[in-house]
């Protein structure tokens, strides 16, 4: 199967695994999104969804346009919806449109002229008949349904002036189910209004086709098909057959069945002949499933990402490891020979293409860098790293005065690795107490000397992941304090 979008027969048939495609010039640019009260891009949030998922979106905006709408317009903020052009590209439409807003997003033919143009008649053509006349002839040949009508209406048990008259309804084993013969164009809106009603009637509404080729499927194949777990379900003569000849209601499922192809999730078509009591079946959401796909790709992507997690977590502890290393074998302050050259330039590279770290092209060429890698290899190792010094308390001073935006992570790094009691019995002098006192009154005052390196972050993250978090936390928490304190500074004035 083609992995992209092509025309079949004058139709446009897109992968559903493919990312969604915007037209190249909507007229509605922005989005009030309702839920969460802020303006988002409508061809970025278009693009952010697989074509799968976007029709799936398509349906839940239709039924939430008149109650709670999920969109509005950013210019006028009249309710909006997602339709798309021939080309299955999308864009979004006002809901109603007086010519106030400037940008215009209807036809000039109304629903009703487009509906008679193109679709008249075609609901009483031949084949809706016959498709009718299949269903009514297997549910009549199996003895757990009964009350099968055709063209019956069906009055709301909630609102007397509410109905609708679905092609065929019976009582079986799911409950109470209407069946619609799908073979033509049905708007979005008549989906949605037809799904609401029989949810609200805690009934079953499940929609047959006479076929269904993969690889030439209509927008509104589509709006029923993804809704539906992937799962389409056709009546022919076959099945009919079949449920006759073994007095059980049997249909045809086409579905989508996800595989894991390296790294990539993948689809591969397949249909299977299904007793209907078979089926697995959700009136809340209304959907008729045999083969669950959205479970089964779910779990298939959850594996992915769990490997990509681990083989990313590999990398980070071998690189972590690799600069730990590093930089106790290193000879501080020394030409560095051939080994150590080509041992860096790798460590700079993996680094790079891992985390996106730029190392610099010595380590010897950023004081900075060598201060925070002695600080956290001496807390490592419980001594003294890259300085001659004697004792490990005499790192944290050396850090503390020459280095006080590193000091946070030094002193996080000795707790992390357990040389706390270490450095206490080092300080006899008691200088070391009252510096952790300053500091900590320092940084709750928020005042910067001793405020973490915000450069230094992607690196301590590597190195010491729980350290970096808690320095991250704290960067972002007094970052957020002074936003609102400069805030508040402006309204005053």
């Amino acid at each position: 199967m083609n992995q992209g979008s092509w025309f079949t027969r004058g139709n446009v048939t897109v992968d559903p695994l493919s990312a969604a495609l915007a037209v190249d010039d909507p007229a509605i640019i922005e989005l009030l999104d309702c839920d969460s009260g802020e303006f988002v891009d409508a061809k970025s949030w278009i693009g952010g969804w697989r074509y799968e998922q976007l029709i799936r979106e398509r349906l839940e905006i239709k039924e939430r346009q008149l109650e709670q709408p999920r969109f509005r317009c950013s210019l006028c903020s009249v309710p909006v919806y997602l339709v798309s052009n021939q080309f299955k590209r999308f864009f979004f439409r006002h809901a109603m449109e007086d010519g106030s807003c400037p940008g215009e997003t209807r036809s000039p033919l109304t629903r009703e002229e487009i509906l008679a143009r193109k679709y008249d008649g075609v609901r009483e053509s031949a084949p809706h008949r016959r498709i009718k006349a299949l269903i009514v002839r297997s549910l009549l040949t199996d003895p757990a349904f009964s009350g099968v009508l055709s063209e019956r209406q069906w009055r709301s048990s909630h609102d007397p002036r509410s109905r609708r008259q679905p092609d065929v309804q019976a009582i079986g084993p799911l409950g109470r189910v209407a069946f619609e013969v799908q073979l033509s164009t049905t708007f979005l809106d008549v989906v949605a209004a037809r799904r609401n009603f029989y949810r609200q009637e805690d009934a079953l509404l499940v929609w047959i086709m006479g076929g269904f080729d993969p690889d030439y499927r209509r927008l509104t194949t589509d709006d029923l098909f993804f809704s539906n777990n992937s799962n389409f379900l056709v009546i022919d003569e076959e099945t009919t057959a079949l449920s006759e000849n073994s007095g059980k209601f049997h249909v045809r499922c086409h579905f989508r069945r996800p595989a894991r192809n390296g790294n990539q999730l993948v689809d591969s078509w397949e249909s299977s002949l299904i007793p209907f009591d078979e089926l697995t079946y959700e009136t809340a959401s209304q959907r008729c499933w045999h083969f669950d796909y959205d479970g089964q790709a779910e779990a298939v992507r959850a594996e992915i990402e769990r490997d990509r997690l681990q083989c990313e977590e590999a990398a980070s502890q071998a690189l972590r490891e690799g600069l730990f290393s590093f930089w106790l074998e290193r000879a501080p302050n020394s030409r560095p020979d051939r080994d150590s050259i080509l041992a860096w330039s790798a460590l700079r590279r993996a680094s790079a293409a891992h985390h996106g770290l730029a190392l610099p092209p010595s380590p010897d060429d950023d004081s900075s860098l060598v201060a925070l890698m002695n600080g956290l290899a001496s807390a490592k190792e419980g001594h003294p790293v890259g300085w001659s010094f004697k004792h490990l308390i005499e790192v944290g001073h050396r850090i503390a005065e020459a280095y006080p935006h590193h000091v946070v992570a030094f002193g996080h790094a000795i707790r992390h690795f357990g040389m706390e009691n270490l450095l206490d019995a080092q300080d006899r002098t008691g200088k070391w107490k009252a510096r952790k006192v300053a500091i900590r009154r320092s940084l709750e005052k928020r005042e910067p000397k001793f405020m973490p390196d915000a450069a230094s972050l992607p690196l301590l993250v590597l190195l010491i992941p729980e350290v970096g978090e808690k320095l991250q936390s704290l960067i972002a928490k007094a970052n957020s304090i002074n936003a609102a304190a400069s805030s508040e500074g402006e309204t005053i004035k």
